[in-house]
């Protein structure tokens, strides 16, 4: 992010370079009311003056910034940054398929029941104790 803050930073920079320059182009031509020299094939040109010259020469160094090595490093991090999140998605994906692999349901189920006993466990024997007295030494269930 770094890096690229600071190509568009230099980017920015020399698009208003550009646009300096073109406007000072437009005002020496509107100036000389020579509109239709573009216009006109190179061999057929009048001398060019050096306020013209100069201009040129600022629209060339806006425009000469290394452009295809900025630009091939920007992509080149680009890539990078997606051959990244890529492997990163299928590592995620290979954690997930493993996990899914492993999936023991009597295993789980054991590790359960193990960890809560007390809920899945039938209750204690539950004993007859006569009181003092009772003459009734043993219960039994009827339907």
């Amino acid at each position: 992010m770094k890096t690229y803050h600071m190509y568009h930073t230099e980017s920015i920079s020399a698009e208003s370079k550009l646009k300096d320059a073109e406007k000072q182009e437009e005002k020496q031509f509107s100036k000389s009311g020579d509109l239709n020299v573009n216009l006109l094939r190179h061999e057929d040109r009048p001398q060019r003056r050096s306020s013209v010259r100069k201009i040129e020469k600022m629209k060339e160094k806006c425009c000469d910034l290394g452009y295809h090595a900025s630009l091939a490093r920007t992509l080149r991090t680009y890539l990078s940054a997606e051959y990244n999140l890529e492997t990163s998605r299928h590592e995620g994906l290979d954690i997930i398929e493993n996990a899914v692999d492993n999936l023991d349901p009597r295993s789980d189920k054991h590790k359960i029941m193990d960890m809560y006993n007390q809920v899945f466990c039938p209750p204690m024997r539950f004993e007859f104790l006569p009181h003092m007295g009772d003459e009734v030494s043993s219960l039994q269930l009827s339907q």
